[in-house]
């Protein structure tokens, strides 16, 4: 694993939109709140750009991040919200330079396109967790999500014992993490941009689509061979959409039952990550333990930090 710098105590966070246009009142009171904890924050043009739905064009917005990832004031790259185009900026990207300056990159939703393609191309591993115009805006932000982010920030490593289900009693499976959200994700496969399944543990979820939907997404990453690569699979939360499409909708659970009926897979579900006020951060790109037993205790195996 290629180890990245740590943020140090009062180094500078970048922050950049590469998806979708920001709320200024929420990016206002994400930047304020790290400023409080005695960051220095770096604000860029995207951040109050808008091109209908996108924040700004590819080129601008490539450019932004190439310029956070280059600039060696720039300790940590904060990605502001996600939303939809970030996958557009891929082509656009010097990943020599990514792969070099090793800073860390943290957003989640429609920066999986981003963190999936830059993982793929250099092997850098990034943290899909809450953003700065999406979760830390928040007052009072989740006292679960606060504490879990900062432990990792500290440690570069994570270390959860959930009470939620598997379908293994006992035992130990480990993997890559590759959290992020299924329909994003799906949207790469067959790209140069996806990156290699084999000793991975994806760790899905989802928010907004139609559960018919979410089920196509989920039979595609089976039909292209996801689950087969895998070492295991953790399923977070499926937020639902504000209207189904079809009136017969079946459960999630049903969905999953369906779905991996015919494998012995390893499966964990309901772990609390996502499109959730309590989302805990999963890093990607770097080698987690599954422990079976009463709970199921998800570990990093070493920490993403150079420390």
């Amino acid at each position: 694993m290629i180890k990245l710098r740590p943020l140090p105590e009062g180094g500078t966070i970048g922050i950049m939109a590469p998806s979708s246009p920001i709320e200024p009142k929420r990016l206002e009171n994400g930047v304020a709140y790290f400023e409080k904890r005695g960051y220095r924050v770096i604000v860029k043009p995207s951040c109050h750009a808008r091109d209908n739905y996108l924040a700004g064009s590819a080129e601008d917005r490539a450019s932004e991040l190439m310029q956070l990832v280059t600039d060696p004031d720039v300790d940590l790259i904060f990605f502001a919200r996600g939303g939809f185009g970030s996958s557009a900026m891929l082509p656009l990207l010097d990943f020599e330079a990514i792969k070099s300056a090793r800073k860390l990159m943290i957003g989640y939703s429609d920066i999986t396109a981003l963190e999936w393609g830059i993982y793929a191309r250099t092997g850098i591993p990034s943290l899909s967790t809450g953003m700065p115009a999406t979760d830390f805006y928040m007052d009072p932000i989740h006292p679960d999500f606060e504490k879990t982010f900062w432990s990792f920030m500290q440690t570069g490593k994570i270390d959860y014992d959930l009470p939620v289900p598997a379908n293994r009693a006992a035992g130990e499976v480990r993997g890559i993490a590759l959290p992020g959200t299924l329909s994003v994700a799906a949207k790469l496969s067959g790209s140069p941009y996806f990156p290699d399944l084999d000793n991975t543990i994806p760790i899905l979820e989802d928010v907004g689509e139609p559960r018919h939907k979410t089920e196509g997404y989920l039979w595609q990453a089976k039909l292209a061979g996801w689950f087969q690569a895998a070492n295991a699979v953790i399923f977070g939360s499926f937020s639902p959409p504000e209207e189904e499409t079809f009136d017969d909708v079946p459960s999630m659970e049903k969905v999953l039952d369906r779905l991996l009926k015919d494998t012995d897979l390893p499966v964990v579900r309901d772990v609390p990550y996502g499109h959730i006020d309590h989302k805990v951060p999963f890093p990607l790109g770097v080698e987690l333990t599954l422990s079976f037993g009463n709970t199921v205790k998800i570990t990093s195996t070493q920490s993403i930090f150079d420390l």
